[in-house]
């Protein structure tokens, strides 16, 4: 692979070395966002647990407002906001922290993500110095509520198809008109993120429209699966009319505003799936520990240990590759403003640079996340399947989580997308490095070593190289078009977000180590087992793209390089597993 890059760049860990030097792990955690994670989490036990049957319901959804302003007088809203505009202005891979434990508020962390995420940061981030001045202050305190109005009936994922009209009238200023569907926060939002083309403009822009212009009407709320107490409701709009002032960014470029803000909620997703897989991980092995069959604790049976073992270790892996990226952002935003960009600027452009990894966090995020709830309801057995059980909850409440934020499937073309784009552009030399390979697919690889961690190293580099290559060979095929193929695109962004997930996994273990944190039986046997698991998807997903060619030439070079680079260390995978369980059933969850 080519030499370590000095600067930050998204996608290129398909073909950088990458080191320990500049990574971080969440065992790094400051005593300043220890206490920031203690505040959320008492706020937690005292507002939501101790409520929860209630504010699961359509009725809480009125309490809402009252929740977020207590946020508000805790500092929660403003994290991200500089000092200047009454917020906190902590790192991302801080708020990544507070994202973790906030996650466990069911219904009431969807509220306060819409108020944070993508009400509050668009503002700070693209609004005039007038709506930061006018707003901000008030959104930070909890006084205002916001809402994202995007989708609409027929424009989800095609955003920009949406129908959605202002046009101009005699004094310069908008009239809108309009529809939104599953708008979160609608019921109780004092202002909405509203996006809407201007006249005849092909690309959206995006507006500031309080409840208070008028011509605003909301339906009633959704049933939805899950969730029921968090507002989602349909947004109508009849001749609104916005001021000029309103306008929020740049005529025609709305939509960019709106791809931008959401990689911020996929990151943050990514994140909230850490704690709600913690806490459903935590649950299961309570339950399994005092569930007693055929005599003795179900904890104790192969089947449910091996169920834990891969909870934990997905949890890991998803945690290890939320603040990797979230740091990488952090270090990206600070060398662009060291070159001279504003916050705002070096904040949104460090964002879009990563827009394949977060993409990646998204997806592997809420697909974990779902695995392990689903595991958890079947460790509780039949128990699992009661409305009294906290497990039920959650796995209702979850499924949400591969759908918004842009469907799993979008965000697999988002990756590929991205990733030919930057191929195209020069800012990934895939190809030059894909002719290298192609040149060096005869020769052998060096055998193994003893040592683990050098073992996954070899690994990691020879994933690389077969992503690459296979990468290379549909590019090849397709060029431009190649996410017109969706099957093969799809396939292709799993090669990345399986050696991404691996790779991190491997780093942090690395840290670890220099560290002196690491549990070397635990620690070691995620590694492996996490190796196993992306060597099983990868060759599957291999197995995928042989047989959606035709032309014998391509077949037999992709089987050629699996043969060559599709060799995982040996290790006693169930054994392995067997270890992860008993540390977390003798120590609780990692």
């Amino acid at each position: 692979m080519n030499e370590t890059l000095t600067k930050k760049q998204g996608g290129s860990f398909l073909i950088q070395d990458i080191t320990t030097e500049q990574f971080y792990t969440s065992e790094l955690i400051s005593e300043e966002t220890k206490m920031m994670k203690d505040a959320g989490a008492s706020f937690l036990n005292t507002e939501i647990e101790s409520r929860l049957e209630f504010l699961e319901t359509k009725e809480a959804i009125k309490e809402t407002p009252v929740l977020i302003r207590k946020c508000g007088e805790l500092g929660f809203l403003g994290l991200e906001v500089s000092e200047e505009f009454g917020g906190l202005d902590v790192s991302f891979k801080d708020v990544l922290h507070f994202t973790v434990t906030m996650s466990r508020g069911y219904s009431f962390t969807g509220a306060l993500g819409v108020q944070t995420s993508i009400g509050i940061a668009p503002i700070f981030l693209y609004g005039t110095a007038y709506l930061k001045e006018k707003y901000l202050a008030k959104m930070i305190g909890g006084e205002l509520l916001s809402a994202f109005a995007l989708t609409e009936p027929n424009a989800g994922s095609d955003a920009n198809a949406g129908k959605t009209k202002a046009v101009i009238d005699e004094n310069g200023d908008y009239i809108i008109n309009g529809q939104k569907a599953w708008i979160s926060n609608a019921g109780i939002a004092d202002l909405f993120i509203v996006f809407a083309k201007i006249e005849d403009d092909k690309n959206l822009s995006a507006f500031v429209v309080e409840k208070d212009f008028g011509g605003i009407t909301i339906g009633p709320e959704e049933k939805k699966m899950g969730f029921s107490g968090w507002s989602t409701c349909q947004v109508f709009f009849e001749n609104v009319k916005v001021p000029k002032t309103q306008l929020l960014g740049e005529r025609n470029k709305g939509l960019k505003i709106a791809l931008n803000t959401l990689n911020t909620g996929r990151i943050k997703l990514g994140a909230s799936c850490i704690g709600v897989g913690s806490k459903a991980l935590t649950h299961a092995v309570d339950y399994a520990k005092q569930r007693e069959q055929f005599g003795k604790s179900i904890a104790s049976f192969g089947a449910i240990q091996d169920k834990i073992a891969r909870m934990q270790a997905y949890l890991f892996a998803n945690e290890a590759g939320v603040f990797r990226l979230g740091n990488d952002i952090d270090l990206l935003r600070e060398q662009m403003q060291q070159e001279g960009n504003n916050f705002s600027e070096a904040k949104i452009n460090s964002l879009k640079e990563f827009s394949i990894e977060s993409a990646i966090v998204k997806v592997y995020g809420s697909e974990i996340q779902d695995y392990i709830v689903d595991q958890a309801v079947q460790i509780y057995g039949g128990m699992g399947f009661s409305a009294e059980s906290p497990v039920e909850k959650l796995y209702r409440a979850v499924r949400i989580s591969r759908i918004y934020e842009g469907t799993n499937e979008i965000n697999r073309l988002v990756i590929i997308k991205e990733f030919v784009k930057k191929g195209m552009k020069g800012e990934l030399d895939v190809f030059s490095l894909f002719t290298k390979i192609a040149e060096e697919l005869e020769e052998e690889l060096p055998n193994f070593t003893t040592n683990v961690i050098d073992q996954y190293e070899s690994f990691v580099q020879s994933l690389k190289s077969i992503s690459v290559f296979i990468s290379g060979v549909c590019l090849q095929k397709f060029m431009a078009q190649l996410e017109e193929e969706q099957e093969i695109a799809m396939h292709i962004s799993d090669l990345l977000i399986n050696l991404y997930v691996l790779e991190s996994t491997l780093l942090r273990v690395k840290k670890l180590k220099e560290l002196n944190f690491l549990e070397e039986d635990f620690h070691y046997a995620i590694l492996k087992t996490i190796g196993f698991d992306v060597f099983t998807k990868v060759s599957n997903t291999i197995n995928e793209l042989v047989v959606s060619f035709n032309s014998e030439k391509e077949v037999s070079t992709i089987i050629k390089a699996w043969d060559k680079y599709m060799k995982l260390p040996h290790a006693n995978i169930k054994e392995e597993r067997r270890k992860i369980a008993k540390r977390v059933i003798s120590k609780g969850v990692n």
